[in-house]
């Protein structure tokens, strides 16, 4: 698996809205009924509040009773069409949004919109439009947001609401808007981020800047393309691509969150390198340097047989050789193609036998478990009675468990986990660090049956860049045990047959 992380794009802070909202409107999560918006169950609200005020000037229990009954038997129609807790919806929609469920965020917002207010519905709706890759419905219910709110004092929520806006932006190749809103936002809001936020954004900045006049990524396939995979002997899927006439193995992996190339290897493809030297985090948590490179053309695939997709302004990182070396196991990695171009497939299908097979016209899925977080595809997985959240990984050999995992089956890792030191590797090398090697680990995905695992790693602690919000990463022992693997990224679905 190798990472190469933008922290304010992949990891902005999607801190709860809800005392956000309530402090800029004056409200409170007591008092919220007691508010100069009556929208939906406000007037409700409104009768409620007057009658705790009318109840507090008697003393007399037997009065208070009366008056309780009397008044609460009056208004039991109304309770019953108004029993919405706003307070208690907001706080749950905050905390789906930062543990990343937006399948339940998505399904709460359609079933209460009318409840709630607008600002609150679109601001949400374009967190879940974003996970579910609709970037330009994102955006456009962004607008809403922004129109809707545009007295509301706090800057934290419109800074968090412009990251989306920038990530949407770069996922649709519209790299000069993502420039333009990142540096709005470090004009206008750099007084409520992070340093960590703030180095990200200026460091992200000089990408987008450097692309903004590159075009747009397109990929052409009119018919059905099939492709044989081939492995290295790190076990990577690989799949030739031909730049200038020059053909070459880059690994298939839809957790690289970009695509990647050796700067030998650009060279030699007569990339144009754009000298850039930004920095990505390697999984070592060092910073390692990067240009970039925007390649107008690239095959992928037989040019021979005519099994091609044909691919315009992709975009590479262009690391130096050392970089993507790794001595230890005289291994090198040449290349990558990134998720960038696979979400543009719209639907890919791995076989056994190792074919990728591209259908022209995706099939049509109904039940969506996967989302977007950033640009690694997350999964759902299914673990006895429970439903995790994986990281998706087409370029990991093995599945591994991530801290959030640890954390929530503490006692059953320790106690049937063997301590021990484990290695991963990455951009910029390898790294050690403390975990556990559960001996089995039972899985699915979807209606797909189960699959016992063996000797899996289990992280203690973060390691490098690997996001410790999810519970693990799927790797390739995962998917062999099936026939067919199928990714729809146009329909949000993973499915194993």
């Amino acid at each position: 698996m190798f990472l190469f992380s933008t922290d304010a794009l992949i990891e902005s802070s999607l801190t709860s809205l809800t005392s956000k909202y309530l402090n800029a409107t004056g409200r409170s999560a007591k008092n919220l009924c007691i508010s100069e918006k009556k929208t939906g169950s406000g007037l409700h609200d409104a009768y409620i509040s007057d009658l705790v005020i009318f109840m507090s000037h008697f003393t007399d229990m037997k009065n208070l009773f009366t008056v309780l009954f009397c008044l609460l038997s009056l208004f039991s129609e109304a309770q019953k069409k108004h029993s919405f807790n706003e307070a208690q919806f907001y706080s749950e929609l905050g905390t789906l949004a930062e543990k990343k469920d937006f399948f339940q965020v998505k399904k709460l917002l359609v079933t209460n919109k009318s409840r709630i207010d607008q600002e609150v519905y679109y601001y949400y709706w374009s967190l879940a439009e974003n996970a579910f890759s609709h970037f330009s419905a994102s955006n456009e219910a962004i607008e809403l947001f922004l129109e809707g709110a545009g007295s509301m004092k706090n800057d934290s929520v419109f800074k968090e609401i412009l990251l989306v806006k920038q990530l949407n932006l770069v996922n649709l190749f519209e790299y000069k808007d993502a420039y333009l809103t990142n540096q709005y936002i470090l004009e206008h809001f750099k007084h409520v981020c992070t340093e960590e936020e703030i180095e990200d954004l200026t460091n992200t900045g000089k990408i987008w800047k450097a692309l903004e006049n590159s075009g747009k990524q397109k990929i052409h396939h009119p018919v059905d393309v099939k492709i044989g995979l081939t492995r290295d002997m790190a076990k990577l899927a690989n799949v030739p691509v031909t730049v200038s006439g020059k053909t070459k193995n880059f690994i298939f992996d839809t957790g690289a969150n970009f695509s990647v190339i050796q700067r030998s290897v650009a060279l030699e493809m007569n990339c144009e390198i754009i000298p850039v030297q930004f920095d990505v985090s390697a999984i070592t948590g060092a910073k390692v340097k990067s240009d970039l490179a925007v390649v107008k053309e690239l095959f992928i695939g037989d040019q021979n047989s005519g099994q091609v997709v044909r691919c315009e302004n992709v975009v590479f990182l262009v690391f130096d050789d050392k970089d993507l070396t790794f001595s230890e196991v005289n291994y090198s990695i040449q290349g990558i193609i990134g998720f960038p171009v696979i979400r543009n497939l719209d639907e890919i299908r791995i076989t056994k036998e190792d074919e990728l097979l591209i259908p022209k016209t995706p099939e049509v899925y109904q039940q969506s478990n996967m989302i977007l977080n950033g640009f690694v595809p997350v999964v759902q997985v299914i673990q006895e009675k429970d439903t995790l959240q994986f990281s998706f990984d087409t370029g990991a050999v093995e599945t591994s468990l991530n801290r959030a995992y640890y954390q929530k089956y503490k006692k059953r890792v320790e106690k049937k986990g063997k301590k021990k030191t484990l290695k991963s590797g990455g951009a910029g090398g390898m790294v050690e660090f403390e975990g556990y090697l559960l001996p089995s680990v039972t899985l699915a995905v979807g209606t797909s049956e189960e699959v016992t695992l063996k000797d899996i790693q289990v992280r203690k602690d973060q390691v490098g860049e690997v996001s410790a919000d999810f519970d693990g990463n799927l790797g390739q022992d995962f998917i062999k045990q099936f026939d067919e693997m199928i990714i729809s990224f146009k329909y949000s679905a993973i499915q194993f047959r």
